[in-house]
C-alpha cells in the first residue's frame, strides 16, 4: 500500500499493511530543521521558501504517513483584528496570541465582528497567505504520495485565540453565554473559509479540527453547548464541498461519565469521521469504547514527553506495548498527545514512526 491507501484503510476500518502514523507536526518541523521561529515568520510576514524546505525535510526524513503540509500556530488571523502575538526567540516554544486581544470589552465586539466578516484569507493576513503558498509547494512536490490534511480550530477555540483573553471568554461562558454563542458562530464561519483556502491550495485529504479546551477548561455540558453545532457545521461543509471527512482532536479524560456523554454526542450528532485524543485515554479503552462502540476510527496516543526524552529503546518498548493492546486493530492509527512537542529530536521522532511501522504490521500478532 502507499500512504494514501494505508490511511484510507484506517478510515474505512479495513486492514492496512501496517499502522500509519499521524504526528500533527507544528513547530517541531521548524526547530528540527535548525531554524527558530523568528527565522521563518513575524507579525506580518512568513518565509515560504524556508518553511517549504522544513516541511519537505520533516516528512522525508521521519517517514510518517499523514501530514499537515505547512507550518501553523495559534496566531493566524490575530494581528489584522488588532490583537498582539508573540514570536519567541527561544527553542521549543510556540508562537501564539497574547492576552492583549482586540475584544477587551463587549463594546469592542461590533468593530471586530465587522473586520472578521470581511476577512480575506489570502489578502488580510500575510502569514496565512504564506502558509497557503507552502501548501501549494508541498502539494506539487509530494501530493500524489501522501495525505495532506487541512487543519483548523473549533469555533470556540478560534474565538479564544482571536477575540477575547482566555480567562475572559471562559467567564463569558457563564455570564453571557448568548454572546459566546455568537462569537463561536462567527469564528466558525472564519474557520470554514480557512479550510476552504487550504483545499484550494492543495490539501487532498481530511480536515483535522482541534478542540483544545476539551473537558479540561470547561464542563462537558458547556463544551457540548458551544461546540456541538459548530463542529457539525464544519463536518457537513467539508463533506459537501470536498467529499472528505473531519477528524476531531479533543482534550480530557473521556472515561469520566459526563465527559463520555459529550463524546457520545460528538460521535453521533456531528458527523465526524474519527477522533484524536490526548494521553489521558488508554489504548484499550479507545478500542472498546470509541472504535467498537461508535464504529468510527481513532488514534491511539503515545505521550509526547516520552517521544521527546526517549531513549530510543524505551520508545520502541512503549509502542510495542500499545500495539499489543488493540486486538485486530482495525480503524486505528498512532498519534502523539495533542501535537508532536516542539522540542522533539528527529532521532526520537523517527524511532517512534519506525517502531509503529515495525510492530504495527498486519495482521497483528505480537
Amino acid at each position: 500500500m502507499n500512504k494514501k491507501e494505508r490511511f484510507q484503510a484506517v478510515r474505512e476500518r479495513r486492514q492496512p499493511d501496517y499502522m500509519p502514523v499521524w504526528p500533527r507536526v507544528m513547530s517541531q518541523m521548524i526547530f528540527s530543521h535548525g531554524l527558530l521561529l523568528p527565522d521563518v515568520t513575524g507579525r506580518d510576514w512568513y518565509d515560504v521558501e524556508k518553511v517549504t524546505e522544513a516541511v519537505l525535510a520533516n516528512i522525508t526524513y521521519n517517514g510518517y504517513d499523514i501530514a499537515i503540509p505547512t507550518y501553523i500556530d495559534h496566531a493566524f488571523g490575530v494581528p489584522p483584528l488588532g490583537g498582539e502575538i508573540t514570536i519567541p526567540e527561544k527553542f521549543g516554544i510556540a508562537a501564539g496570541p497574547t492576552d492583549n486581544k482586540p475584544v477587551m470589552t463587549k463594546a469592542d465586539w461590533p468593530r471586530v465582528k465587522k473586520l472578521i466578516e470581511s476577512f480575506n484569507i489570502r489578502k488580510t493576513d500575510p502569514r496565512m497567505a504564506g502558509a497557503l503558498a507552502v501548501i501549494e509547494n508541498v502539494s506539487e512536490e509530494i501530493g500524489d504520495e501522501i495525505p495532506l490534511v487541512a487543519s483548523a480550530y473549533v469555533g470556540s477555540v478560534a474565538a479564544m485565540h482571536m477575540f477575547r483573553p482566555n480567562e475572559a471568554i471562559l467567564e463569558d461562558m457563564y455570564e453571557d453565554p448568548e454572546w459566546v454563542d455568537e462569537m463561536c458562530r462567527v469564528a466558525t464561519d472564519w474557520t470554514m473559509d480557512w479550510i476552504r483556502a487550504q483545499y484550494a491550495a492543495g490539501s487532498n485529504s481530511v480536515t483535522f479540527l482541534a478542540e483544545v479546551m476539551g473537558t479540561l477548561m470547561v464542563s462537558p455540558s458547556m463544551a457540548q453547548r458551544f461546540n456541538l453545532e459548530n463542529i457539525a457545521r464544519v463536518a457537513a461543509m467539508v463533506q459537501k464541498e470536498f467529499g472528505q471527512g473531519t477528524w476531531l482532536h479533543t482534550h480530557g479524560d473521556m472515561t469520566n461519565p459526563k465527559a463520555y456523554a459529550y463524546l457520545t454526542a460528538l460521535a453521533t450528532q456531528t458527523g465526524v469521521e474519527g477522533f484524536h485524543f490526548d494521553e489521558m485515554n488508554p489504548t484499550g479503552w479507545i478500542m472498546e469504547h470509541v472504535v467498537g462502540k461508535f464504529n468510527v476510527s481513532a488514534c491511539i496516543i503515545t505521550d509526547g514527553h516520552l517521544i521527546v526524552h526517549g531513549p530510543v529503546e524505551k520508545i520502541w518498548q512503549e509502542v510495542k506495548h500499545q500495539i499489543s493492546q488493540i486486538g485486530e486493530g482495525l480503524g486505528i492509527m498512532m498519534a502523539p498527545s495533542c501535537q508532536l512537542l516542539p522540542a522533539t529530536p528527529n532521532e526520537h521522532f523517527k524511532a517512534w514512526v519506525d517502531a509503529t511501522h515495525e510492530f504495527g504490521r498486519y495482521p497483528l500478532g505480537l
